[in-house]
């Protein structure tokens, strides 16, 4: 039987990765950095973001497995991450999140 405090927790965090995977899908992270690697600056001047903001979006986005940080505040896709854009051949951005796409 799992611990009460874990499943708990499990619940709160989730809520909390899905909401950070929907910003990023919502606000073209993940397209943005289709071409390769890029400094936080140029992706929030790109998509029009604080700097500061998409800098803590990026981060945690990159705890979630789904972008690298390369110690210069440069972000790269992984190979999850790829799969949010919208150009992937194998999206996973349309299914889950329909409403980026209409």
């Amino acid at each position: 039987m799992p611990d009460p405090q874990a499943t708990v927790l499990d619940m709160i965090f989730g809520r909390w990765r899905s909401q950070i995977l929907y910003a990023g899908v919502q606000l073209g992270i993940f397209d943005a950095l289709a071409d390769g690697p890029k400094a936080t600056l140029a992706i929030a001047e790109q998509l029009g973001l604080d700097p500061a903001l998409a800098y803590r979006l990026l981060r945690a986005l990159g705890a979630l497995a789904l972008l690298k940080e390369d110690g210069h505040r440069r972000f790269s896709l992984t190979d999850a991450g790829d799969l949010l854009r919208k150009d992937h051949p194998q999206t996973s951005g349309p299914f889950s999140f329909r409403i980026q796409y209409r």
